[in-house]
């Protein structure tokens, strides 16, 4: 029983963290982006001189995106290390979620190679409403050098109820 309350005593305070509320940032800005909720579109149009991860065969990769790992989109499978994709995703975006997750993967037949990732803020998008194509490069170790870039556009459409 001791343990029980112990627990429910560290995680109030976290608890409360978790209601949204601006957040001020190091410049003393307030950061009203973290409670903004809505669907974001986002359309997958290309992906560039991705990094070849096979030995033998041709290079077929796919897209992963997620804000959030339990719920993933992925893109249809491709060929060739520039491929074309012109695919549109939506999510719902719950407030406080405001990075958007890319990873760029190579389908092989026992296990996948992770080809690059990146992480967007969506904060320019939240302003605008839109962020026209752009490309969103796949850092390699230390961000030197990239394993490529994926070009995309965004839409936010903001809740407005409740």
């Amino acid at each position: 029983m001791r343990f029980i309350t112990l627990a429910a005593a560290l995680l109030a305070p976290m608890a409360a963290m978790a209601v949204s509320k601006p957040v001020v940032e190091d410049d003393g800005a307030i950061n009203t982006m973290a409670s903004k909720k809505g669907q974001l579109y986002v359309k997958l149009n290309s992906a560039s001189k991705l990094t070849d991860k096979d030995l033998f065969g041709k290079s077929d990769p796919f897209i992963e995106m997620w804000l959030e790992k339990a719920y993933k989109h992925r893109s249809k499978d491709t060929k060739g290390l520039n491929p074309i994709f012109n695919e549109t995703f939506c999510f719902y975006v719950r407030s406080g979620q405001n990075k958007l997750y890319v990873r760029a993967v190579d389908k092989d037949t026992f296990s996948n190679d992770k080809i690059g990732d990146t992480t967007i803020n969506l904060d320019q998008v939240f302003n605008s409403g839109n962020v026209g194509p752009q490309d969103y490069k796949l850092p390699k170790w230390l961000g030197f050098s990239d394993n490529g870039s994926v070009n995309m556009q965004m839409q936010f459409v903001e809740d407005t109820s409740s």
